[in-house]
């Protein structure tokens, strides 16, 4: 059951890194104002924190990667050359809180401990 829902999470993340980008040119009137960078690090820092309930190994941070194969997907270019998000400060902003701040938080010790053991995939469950 910890296998399939850390799996949901990580596919949370990527479903963040999406919206993420969808919504990140959004302006108020002629100003960017990037509010899904702020809602995409506090989504990814909640899904990290779920995660490391489940497990201890470095399988919580799934969700982080996920969000992070978005952003970079979304960042390449298409074959005409456009890309969907913009090249400036505000994806460089959604990449740091994304991914950066909850990192920072998972390694600052800033999460629950796990009372069951890390998750290895290829070992089929628990050690």
């Amino acid at each position: 059951m910890r296998k399939f829902l850390l799996g949901f999470l990580w596919i949370d993340g990527f479903l963040v890194g999406i919206l993420g980008v969808a919504f990140l040119q959004l302006s108020i009137g002629s100003v960017a104002f990037p509010i899904s960078a702020l809602a995409a690090g506090l989504a990814n820092y909640v899904l990290l924190w779920f995660s490391a309930t489940l497990t201890a190994g470095p399988a919580k941070f799934g969700a982080l990667v996920a969000f992070a194969v978005a952003f970079f997907v979304s960042a390449a270019g298409g074959p005409g050359g456009d890309a969907v998000i913009p090249q400036d400060w505000r994806s460089f902003l959604l990449l740091a809180l994304g991914v950066a701040a909850p990192m920072f938080a998972g390694y600052a010790g800033l999460l629950p401990a796990s009372e069951t053991p890390p998750v290895h995939p290829s070992k089929g469950g628990r050690e």
